[in-house]
Protein backbone atom coordinates (compact mmCIF):
# COMPACT_ATOMS: atom_id res chain seq x y z
CA UNK A 1 0.00 0.00 0.00
CA UNK A 2 1.49 3.33 -1.03
CA UNK A 3 1.32 6.57 0.88
CA UNK A 4 -1.62 8.85 0.20
CA UNK A 5 -0.70 11.12 -2.73
CA UNK A 6 0.42 14.66 -1.84
CA UNK A 7 1.07 17.57 -4.21
CA UNK A 8 4.86 17.44 -3.80
CA UNK A 9 7.69 16.20 -1.63
CA UNK A 10 8.03 18.91 1.06
CA UNK A 11 10.83 21.38 0.43
CA UNK A 12 12.56 20.59 3.73
CA UNK A 13 12.88 16.91 2.74
CA UNK A 14 14.05 17.76 -0.80
CA UNK A 15 16.66 20.16 0.58
CA UNK A 16 17.93 17.57 3.06
CA UNK A 17 18.12 14.89 0.36
CA UNK A 18 20.07 17.22 -1.94
CA UNK A 19 22.46 18.08 0.90
CA UNK A 20 23.05 14.42 1.77
CA UNK A 21 23.60 13.50 -1.88
CA UNK A 22 26.10 16.33 -2.18
CA UNK A 23 27.90 14.98 0.91
CA UNK A 24 28.41 11.67 -0.88
CA UNK A 25 25.67 9.59 0.73
CA UNK A 26 23.66 7.26 -1.47
CA UNK A 27 19.89 7.49 -1.13
CA UNK A 28 16.87 5.53 -2.39
CA UNK A 29 13.14 6.31 -2.65
CA UNK A 30 10.85 4.62 -0.14
CA UNK A 31 7.07 4.58 0.21
CA UNK A 32 5.92 1.01 -0.46
CA UNK A 33 4.32 -1.33 2.06
CA UNK A 34 1.96 -0.44 4.88
CA UNK A 35 4.71 1.35 6.83
CA UNK A 36 6.05 3.20 3.78
CA UNK A 37 9.56 1.74 4.22
CA UNK A 38 9.74 -0.51 1.14
CA UNK A 39 11.83 0.73 -1.84
CA UNK A 40 9.99 2.22 -4.82
CA UNK A 41 12.75 1.13 -7.22
CA UNK A 42 12.93 -2.51 -8.30
CA UNK A 43 16.74 -2.38 -8.65
CA UNK A 44 17.40 0.04 -5.84
CA UNK A 45 20.84 -1.39 -5.05
CA UNK A 46 22.23 -0.47 -8.49
CA UNK A 47 25.05 2.13 -8.42
CA UNK A 48 24.64 5.58 -9.91
CA UNK A 49 21.01 6.32 -8.98
CA UNK A 50 20.62 10.08 -9.36
CA UNK A 51 18.67 12.44 -7.14
CA UNK A 52 16.06 12.98 -9.86
CA UNK A 53 15.61 9.20 -10.17
CA UNK A 54 15.02 9.09 -6.41
CA UNK A 55 12.63 12.04 -6.24
CA UNK A 56 10.60 10.95 -9.29
CA UNK A 57 9.05 7.81 -7.71
CA UNK A 58 8.44 9.74 -4.49
CA UNK A 59 6.47 12.43 -6.36
CA UNK A 60 4.49 9.81 -8.29
CA UNK A 61 3.60 7.86 -5.15
CA UNK A 62 3.03 10.83 -2.85
CA UNK A 63 5.81 9.62 -0.58
CA UNK A 64 7.66 11.64 2.04
CA UNK A 65 10.02 8.77 2.94
CA UNK A 66 13.53 8.17 1.63
CA UNK A 67 16.29 5.80 2.64
CA UNK A 68 20.02 6.07 3.27
CA UNK A 69 22.04 3.18 1.90
CA UNK A 70 24.63 1.91 4.36
CA UNK A 71 27.63 1.23 2.14
CA UNK A 72 30.54 2.21 4.38
CA UNK A 73 28.14 3.12 7.19
CA UNK A 74 26.75 1.34 10.22
CA UNK A 75 23.59 2.28 12.12
CA UNK A 76 22.74 1.04 15.59
CA UNK A 77 18.94 0.78 15.32
CA UNK A 78 17.24 0.83 18.74
CA UNK A 79 13.60 -0.27 18.93
CA UNK A 80 13.09 1.85 22.06
CA UNK A 81 14.24 5.38 22.88
CA UNK A 82 15.54 4.48 26.33
CA UNK A 83 18.34 6.84 27.46
CA UNK A 84 19.91 4.07 29.57
CA UNK A 85 20.00 1.74 26.57
CA UNK A 86 21.54 4.47 24.38
CA UNK A 87 24.17 5.15 27.07
CA UNK A 88 24.96 1.43 27.29
CA UNK A 89 25.34 1.14 23.51
CA UNK A 90 27.60 4.19 23.23
CA UNK A 91 29.77 2.88 26.06
CA UNK A 92 30.17 -0.31 24.07
CA UNK A 93 30.48 0.95 20.50
CA UNK A 94 31.74 4.50 21.01
CA UNK A 95 29.90 7.81 21.12
CA UNK A 96 27.97 8.64 17.95
CA UNK A 97 27.88 12.32 16.90
CA UNK A 98 24.64 11.81 14.92
CA UNK A 99 21.39 10.66 16.54
CA UNK A 100 18.00 10.47 14.78
CA UNK A 101 14.80 9.79 16.71
CA UNK A 102 12.59 7.21 14.95
CA UNK A 103 8.87 6.57 15.58
CA UNK A 104 9.84 3.71 17.92
CA UNK A 105 13.41 4.38 19.01
CA UNK A 106 16.66 5.89 17.79
CA UNK A 107 19.33 5.59 15.06
CA UNK A 108 23.01 6.02 16.02
CA UNK A 109 25.30 6.57 13.00
CA UNK A 110 28.89 5.29 12.62
CA UNK A 111 31.35 4.37 9.93
CA UNK A 112 31.36 0.64 9.22
CA UNK A 113 33.79 -1.25 11.40
CA UNK A 114 33.75 -4.87 10.22
CA UNK A 115 31.59 -7.82 11.31
CA UNK A 116 28.93 -6.88 13.85
CA UNK A 117 27.43 -8.87 16.74
CA UNK A 118 23.85 -10.12 16.87
CA UNK A 119 22.45 -8.02 19.72
CA UNK A 120 19.06 -9.75 19.56
CA UNK A 121 20.75 -12.93 20.79
CA UNK A 122 21.90 -10.92 23.84
CA UNK A 123 18.32 -9.95 24.65
CA UNK A 124 18.65 -6.36 23.41
CA UNK A 125 15.98 -4.74 21.23
CA UNK A 126 18.69 -3.47 18.89
CA UNK A 127 19.92 -4.25 15.38
CA UNK A 128 23.14 -3.12 13.74
CA UNK A 129 22.52 -2.42 10.06
CA UNK A 130 25.40 -2.10 7.63
CA UNK A 131 26.38 -2.93 4.06
CA UNK A 132 25.53 -1.85 0.51
CA UNK A 133 22.28 -3.81 0.50
CA UNK A 134 21.06 -2.39 3.81
CA UNK A 135 19.40 0.94 4.45
CA UNK A 136 17.60 2.98 7.09
CA UNK A 137 14.93 5.67 6.76
CA UNK A 138 16.52 9.11 6.42
CA UNK A 139 16.13 12.16 8.68
CA UNK A 140 12.97 14.31 8.27
CA UNK A 141 11.07 11.45 6.55
CA UNK A 142 7.36 11.20 7.39
CA UNK A 143 5.75 7.75 7.14
CA UNK A 144 2.13 7.23 6.00
CA UNK A 145 1.12 6.54 9.62
CA UNK A 146 2.53 9.94 10.68
CA UNK A 147 5.77 8.61 12.18
CA UNK A 148 8.59 11.17 11.82
CA UNK A 149 12.38 10.66 11.78
CA UNK A 150 13.62 13.66 13.75
CA UNK A 151 17.30 14.71 14.00
CA UNK A 152 18.28 14.85 17.69
CA UNK A 153 22.01 15.37 17.63
CA UNK A 154 24.57 16.37 15.01
CA UNK A 155 24.10 16.56 11.27
CA UNK A 156 24.60 13.61 8.96
CA UNK A 157 27.04 14.38 6.16
CA UNK A 158 28.78 17.12 8.15
CA UNK A 159 29.84 15.60 11.46
CA UNK A 160 32.74 13.18 11.14
CA UNK A 161 31.50 9.69 12.00
CA UNK A 162 33.79 7.46 14.08
CA UNK A 163 34.12 3.77 13.19
CA UNK A 164 31.87 1.39 15.04
CA UNK A 165 34.06 0.20 17.92
CA UNK A 166 33.70 -3.53 18.58
CA UNK A 167 36.38 -4.30 21.17
CA UNK A 168 35.06 -2.72 24.39
CA UNK A 169 32.85 -5.68 25.32
CA UNK A 170 33.91 -9.27 24.64
CA UNK A 171 31.60 -10.67 22.02
CA UNK A 172 30.56 -14.27 21.72
CA UNK A 173 33.42 -16.43 20.46
CA UNK A 174 33.41 -17.69 16.91
CA UNK A 175 31.09 -20.68 16.81
CA UNK A 176 32.24 -23.44 14.48
CA UNK A 177 28.86 -24.69 13.26
CA UNK A 178 29.19 -28.26 12.12
CA UNK A 179 28.34 -29.23 8.55
CA UNK A 180 24.66 -30.12 8.46
CA UNK A 181 23.87 -27.89 11.45
CA UNK A 182 24.82 -24.45 10.16
CA UNK A 183 21.86 -24.23 7.74
CA UNK A 184 19.35 -25.07 10.48
CA UNK A 185 21.04 -22.63 12.88
CA UNK A 186 20.88 -19.74 10.39
CA UNK A 187 17.25 -20.52 9.54
CA UNK A 188 16.47 -20.29 13.26
CA UNK A 189 18.33 -16.97 13.51
CA UNK A 190 16.54 -15.64 10.42
CA UNK A 191 13.14 -16.47 11.89
CA UNK A 192 14.05 -14.50 15.02
CA UNK A 193 15.30 -11.49 13.03
CA UNK A 194 12.71 -11.28 10.25
CA UNK A 195 10.25 -9.13 12.19
CA UNK A 196 12.92 -6.46 12.68
CA UNK A 197 14.29 -5.99 9.14
CA UNK A 198 12.82 -4.03 6.26
CA UNK A 199 13.40 -6.40 3.34
CA UNK A 200 14.78 -9.82 2.37
CA UNK A 201 18.05 -8.22 1.22
CA UNK A 202 18.65 -6.75 4.68
CA UNK A 203 17.92 -10.14 6.24
CA UNK A 204 20.43 -11.77 3.90
CA UNK A 205 23.09 -9.20 4.84
CA UNK A 206 22.53 -9.97 8.53
CA UNK A 207 22.83 -13.71 7.84
CA UNK A 208 26.06 -13.11 5.95
CA UNK A 209 27.51 -11.33 9.01
CA UNK A 210 26.47 -14.24 11.23
CA UNK A 211 27.96 -16.78 8.83
CA UNK A 212 31.28 -14.91 8.70
CA UNK A 213 31.30 -14.59 12.51
CA UNK A 214 30.16 -18.05 13.49
CA UNK A 215 31.20 -20.56 10.85
CA UNK A 216 34.60 -22.17 11.09
CA UNK A 217 34.73 -22.19 7.27
CA UNK A 218 32.46 -19.39 5.96
CA UNK A 219 33.46 -20.15 2.37
CA UNK A 220 31.75 -23.54 2.58
CA UNK A 221 28.37 -21.80 2.88
CA UNK A 222 27.84 -19.78 -0.32
CA UNK A 223 25.88 -16.53 -0.57
CA UNK A 224 23.30 -18.33 -2.74
CA UNK A 225 22.37 -20.52 0.24
CA UNK A 226 21.92 -17.43 2.43
CA UNK A 227 19.79 -15.84 -0.30
CA UNK A 228 17.54 -18.91 -0.31
CA UNK A 229 17.14 -18.84 3.49
CA UNK A 230 16.36 -15.11 3.50
CA UNK A 231 13.84 -15.41 0.64
CA UNK A 232 11.99 -18.31 2.31
CA UNK A 233 11.85 -16.71 5.76
CA UNK A 234 10.75 -13.36 4.28
CA UNK A 235 7.93 -15.14 2.42
CA UNK A 236 6.91 -16.79 5.70
CA UNK A 237 6.66 -13.33 7.24
CA UNK A 238 4.54 -12.02 4.35
CA UNK A 239 2.18 -15.01 4.70
CA UNK A 240 1.96 -14.72 8.51
CA UNK A 241 3.62 -18.12 8.98
CA UNK A 242 6.28 -17.06 11.49
CA UNK A 243 5.26 -18.68 14.76
CA UNK A 244 5.81 -16.41 17.74
CA UNK A 245 4.60 -18.51 20.65
CA UNK A 246 1.29 -17.31 22.05
CA UNK A 247 1.76 -14.02 20.20
CA UNK A 248 0.65 -15.63 16.93
CA UNK A 249 -2.47 -16.34 14.90
CA UNK A 250 -4.23 -19.47 13.66
CA UNK A 251 -6.94 -19.96 11.05
CA UNK A 252 -10.64 -20.42 11.71
CA UNK A 253 -12.55 -21.45 8.59
CA UNK A 254 -15.40 -19.13 7.66
CA UNK A 255 -17.46 -22.12 6.53
CA UNK A 256 -17.55 -23.25 10.16
CA UNK A 257 -18.92 -19.88 11.22
CA UNK A 258 -21.53 -20.11 8.44
CA UNK A 259 -22.58 -23.58 9.58
CA UNK A 260 -23.07 -22.36 13.15
CA UNK A 261 -25.18 -19.34 12.23
CA UNK A 262 -28.71 -19.57 13.55
CA UNK A 263 -28.12 -22.69 15.64
CA UNK A 264 -29.11 -22.65 19.33
CA UNK A 265 -26.22 -22.22 21.76
CA UNK A 266 -23.87 -21.55 18.84
CA UNK A 267 -21.67 -19.34 21.05
CA UNK A 268 -20.75 -22.36 23.21
CA UNK A 269 -20.02 -24.46 20.13
CA UNK A 270 -17.85 -21.71 18.67
CA UNK A 271 -15.91 -21.35 21.93
CA UNK A 272 -15.23 -25.09 22.01
CA UNK A 273 -14.29 -25.18 18.33
CA UNK A 274 -11.80 -22.29 18.60
CA UNK A 275 -10.23 -23.93 21.65
CA UNK A 276 -9.83 -27.25 19.81
CA UNK A 277 -8.30 -25.55 16.77
CA UNK A 278 -5.87 -23.71 19.07
CA UNK A 279 -4.71 -26.90 20.77
CA UNK A 280 -4.99 -29.46 17.95
CA UNK A 281 -5.50 -27.67 14.62
CA UNK A 282 -1.77 -27.48 13.79
CA UNK A 283 -1.71 -31.30 13.31
CA UNK A 284 -4.37 -32.32 10.75
CA UNK A 285 -6.05 -35.60 11.61
CA UNK A 286 -4.74 -35.66 15.18
CA UNK A 287 -7.05 -37.55 17.55
CA UNK A 288 -7.65 -36.41 21.10
CA UNK A 289 -9.98 -37.13 24.03
CA UNK A 290 -12.42 -34.52 25.33
CA UNK A 291 -11.94 -34.52 29.10
CA UNK A 292 -14.29 -31.73 30.15
CA UNK A 293 -13.46 -32.02 33.86
CA UNK A 294 -9.76 -31.51 33.14
CA UNK A 295 -10.49 -28.61 30.78
CA UNK A 296 -12.56 -26.87 33.44
CA UNK A 297 -9.94 -27.45 36.16
CA UNK A 298 -7.20 -26.07 33.91
CA UNK A 299 -9.28 -22.96 33.19
CA UNK A 300 -9.31 -23.64 29.44
CA UNK A 301 -13.10 -23.28 29.30
CA UNK A 302 -15.42 -22.35 32.17
CA UNK A 303 -18.64 -23.69 30.63
CA UNK A 304 -20.61 -26.29 32.61
CA UNK A 305 -20.29 -29.91 31.57
CA UNK A 306 -23.86 -30.06 30.14
CA UNK A 307 -23.12 -27.00 27.99
CA UNK A 308 -19.81 -28.47 26.84
CA UNK A 309 -21.52 -31.75 25.92
CA UNK A 310 -24.16 -29.88 23.93
CA UNK A 311 -21.43 -27.83 22.21
CA UNK A 312 -19.65 -31.06 21.28
CA UNK A 313 -22.87 -32.52 19.84
CA UNK A 314 -23.41 -29.34 17.80
CA UNK A 315 -19.92 -29.58 16.32
CA UNK A 316 -20.54 -33.24 15.49
CA UNK A 317 -23.88 -32.43 13.84
CA UNK A 318 -22.41 -29.84 11.47
CA UNK A 319 -19.49 -32.12 10.62
CA UNK A 320 -16.67 -30.14 12.23
CA UNK A 321 -15.87 -32.77 14.86
CA UNK A 322 -15.98 -36.53 14.35
CA UNK A 323 -15.67 -39.53 16.63
CA UNK A 324 -12.63 -41.63 15.70
CA UNK A 325 -12.22 -43.93 18.70
CA UNK A 326 -14.93 -45.49 20.85
CA UNK A 327 -14.89 -45.68 24.62
CA UNK A 328 -13.58 -48.88 26.19
CA UNK A 329 -14.39 -49.28 29.88
CA UNK A 330 -11.36 -48.97 32.13
CA UNK A 331 -8.78 -48.62 29.35
CA UNK A 332 -9.72 -46.13 26.65
CA UNK A 333 -11.61 -42.86 26.33
CA UNK A 334 -13.58 -41.74 23.33
CA UNK A 335 -11.34 -39.82 20.94
CA UNK A 336 -12.22 -37.17 18.39
CA UNK A 337 -10.62 -35.38 15.46
CA UNK A 338 -11.28 -32.08 13.74
CA UNK A 339 -12.93 -32.52 10.34
CA UNK A 340 -11.36 -31.66 7.00
CA UNK A 341 -12.53 -28.69 4.97
CA UNK A 342 -14.61 -30.81 2.60
CA UNK A 343 -16.54 -32.26 5.51
CA UNK A 344 -17.30 -28.77 6.75
CA UNK A 345 -18.54 -27.67 3.31
CA UNK A 346 -20.91 -30.62 3.06
CA UNK A 347 -22.57 -29.74 6.36
CA UNK A 348 -22.57 -25.95 6.10
CA UNK A 349 -25.96 -24.25 6.04
CA UNK A 350 -25.16 -22.06 3.05
CA UNK A 351 -24.13 -24.88 0.71
CA UNK A 352 -26.47 -27.11 -1.28
CA UNK A 353 -24.82 -30.29 -2.64
CA UNK A 354 -25.41 -31.10 -6.29
CA UNK A 355 -28.53 -33.12 -7.00
CA UNK A 356 -28.16 -36.92 -7.07
CA UNK A 357 -24.76 -36.85 -5.40
CA UNK A 358 -23.74 -38.02 -1.98
CA UNK A 359 -20.82 -35.62 -1.72
CA UNK A 360 -19.35 -32.61 -3.44
CA UNK A 361 -18.13 -34.67 -6.41
CA UNK A 362 -17.99 -32.24 -9.35
CA UNK A 363 -20.22 -32.82 -12.36
CA UNK A 364 -18.64 -32.77 -15.80
CA UNK A 365 -20.01 -30.78 -18.69
CA UNK A 366 -19.06 -30.78 -22.33
CA UNK A 367 -15.88 -28.81 -22.87
CA UNK A 368 -14.10 -29.98 -19.72
CA UNK A 369 -15.73 -27.55 -17.27
CA UNK A 370 -16.70 -28.37 -13.69
CA UNK A 371 -19.81 -26.83 -12.15
CA UNK A 372 -20.60 -26.32 -8.44
CA UNK A 373 -23.88 -24.82 -7.24
CA UNK A 374 -24.02 -22.88 -3.97
CA UNK A 375 -27.06 -21.82 -1.99
CA UNK A 376 -26.32 -18.13 -1.56
CA UNK A 377 -28.95 -17.58 1.11
CA UNK A 378 -27.08 -14.57 2.39
CA UNK A 379 -27.25 -13.02 -1.09
CA UNK A 380 -30.15 -12.12 -3.36
CA UNK A 381 -29.77 -14.74 -6.09
CA UNK A 382 -28.31 -18.17 -6.64
CA UNK A 383 -25.04 -18.16 -8.52
CA UNK A 384 -23.22 -20.77 -10.49
CA UNK A 385 -19.44 -20.83 -10.41
CA UNK A 386 -17.49 -22.47 -13.22
CA UNK A 387 -13.89 -23.62 -13.21
CA UNK A 388 -11.82 -25.36 -15.82
CA UNK A 389 -11.09 -28.97 -15.06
Amino acid sequence: MNANPIPAVPEAIRTEMARLTGAGLRLLPLGGGEDGKAPLLRRWADPGVTLSQILGPMFRNGSQVYGIRLEGLAVVDCDTDDPKLVEQLEARFGASPVHVKTPRGRHLYYRAGGAVPNLRSEGLQVDIKTGARSYVVGPLSVRPDGGIYTPLKGELGIDDLPPLKLSTVPSAPSVPILTGHRHVTLVREALQMVEYVDCAEELQANLKALRDNWCADPGAMPDAELCGIAAWVWQCRLENRVYAGRNSAFKVQRTVLDALKGLPNNADALALYVTLVDYHGHRPGKSFPLAFDAMREAGILSLSKPRLREARRTLERIGVLRLVGKHKAGSKRQTYALATLNSVINGASNVTPLANTASLTPSRKQGGGTTFTYDARFQTNKSEGRSNG
